[in-house]
């Protein structure tokens, strides 16, 4: 082997997640299988994985000066987790509604009382952009301290074009400066703002309009609607999503989440890269995912937290669905943080194995991302995102929920968790 490397974890459990066959993600069977490799090590270079193996083959490679070489000693090494669907662009916090939700008031009510997200959207809109920006960047690093090597931040909390484009100029300050991969999204339909004196179409035109600036600017690689009976119903962010195809954005959904507006079966209509939330779909909205290969991104962390019934996953995966997890982060409804928390509470709340779960949280969220080439699986070419666990069995990541189980983490081939 005469290859050279500046990292190599070896003595590992290692599981690879290697793609089976194609590029395509995991669904049905396959939706299990982790690609574990006993006695495994994996080496990298500026940033790329360069070869794996098992035994001592590693000692052939050719280490550069001033190399990182560590023995794990038996511990798991997999793929850098993936977060899918997060809103950390917001300030201020909602602990007087959660409070007052936990002692019976109805959110509506709260809603009507200046409370929910339009207590949210002031605060937001009153933080200074260093405060945002501060926010922001401390949200991504404690997501990498869990293991997250790739997260995708939305808008959302502006609701008004101008304010959302001032959020994603602030998540791409943010992410200049973050150690792992950022993929900015612009949540352009969330809620009707107060100002737009209940003018639907008035509201979504302005979005639309505002994908011009988006595009020039680079400033987010998905558009995102919020389908949701009271909130925005398909045809009416048809438009939204045609344009944002047509300046070269992808597209995404909040769909089906408390009720079943078709909102997965739209996804696969407007060819969005991940229809989310999904508790309520129909099997013809199932159908729909599997014939397109769209993926479902489930949220189990919003399910908990507001008290709806968390979506079955096991019917995603008899419909070959392809399945991801995410935290849903955001103060109102999943204040959730960390990915293996949530690969816990998809465990036990949606009903996947402790393997399917880590599929969901690494290959399948990396494809949800449009991502599923470059990260999500230890295999040669691919972006050395790597996390080290505490523990020689993976299943653990479930089995002890909230358990500080990552010992390090390498985004791009760079530590950003120290080893402890």
């Amino acid at each position: 082997m005469n290859r050279e490397a500046d990292l190599v974890l070896h003595r590992a459990r290692l599981l690879t997640v290697a793609p089976l066959g194609d590029e395509r993600p995991r669904s049905g069977p396959a939706a299990g299988d982790v690609g574990a490799i006993a006695d495994g090590w994996v080496a990298a270079r500026d940033g790329a994985i360069v070869a794996t193996g098992h035994g001592l083959a590693w000692q052939r490679l050719e280490l550069v000066p001033r190399s990182t070489v560590e023995d794990v000693a038996g511990r798991v090494v997999m793929p850098g987790l993936v977060d899918p669907h997060t809103h950390l662009c917001y300030a201020g916090e909602r602990w007087d509604e959660f409070t007052a939700r936990r002692s019976g008031s109805d959110y509506l009510a709260i809603l009507e009382r200046g409370g929910g997200i339009h207590a949210t959207v002031r605060a937001t809109r009153e933080a200074t952009d260093d405060d945002l920006v501060a926010a922001i960047s401390e949200r991504i690093a404690r997501a990498a301290a869990s293991g997250t090597t790739t997260i995708e931040v939305k808008s959302g909390y502006g609701l008004e074009p101008e304010e959302e484009l001032r959020h994603l100029r602030l998540i791409a300050r943010a992410r200049a400066s973050a150690a792992i991969d950022v993929s900015p999204t612009y949540l352009a339909a969330h809620a009707l703002p107060p100002r737009a004196n209940g003018d639907r179409r008035a509201f979504l035109r302005s979005a639309q309009a505002a994908l011009a600036t988006v595009a020039a600017e680079h400033l987010a690689e998905a558009v995102d609607a919020f389908v949701e009976k009271g909130v925005f119903e398909t045809e009416e962010v048809a438009p939204l999503m045609h344009e944002a195809a047509s300046v070269g954005l992808a597209r995404t959904l909040h769909a089906d989440q408390l009720n079943d507006t078709g909102g997965a079966a739209f996804a696969a209509r407007v060819e969005a890269r991940s229809a989310d939330h999904v508790s309520r779909a129909s099997a013809e909205g199932l159908r729909a995912l599997e014939h397109a290969g769209i993926v479902a991104v489930l949220l189990p962390g919003s399910a908990l937290f507001v008290g709806y019934p968390p979506p079955d996953a096991r019917r995603f995966v008899a419909h070959r669905v392809p399945v991801a997890i995410g935290t849903d982060h955001n103060p109102g409804t999943s204040p959730l943080e960390g990915m293996p928390t949530a690969i816990g509470l998809a465990v036990t709340m949606c009903g996947l194995t402790p393997h399917e779960a880590i599929v969901a949280a690494t290959i399948n969220a990396a494809h949800a991302l449009g991502r599923g080439a470059r990260t999500g699986a230890i295999v040669e070419g691919r972006r050395a995102d790597l996390v080290v666990l505490d523990t020689d069995d993976e299943r653990e990541l479930a089995y002890r929920l909230g358990a500080p189980l990552v010992r390090a983490v390498f985004a791009n081939g760079r530590a950003v968790s120290p080893a402890s």
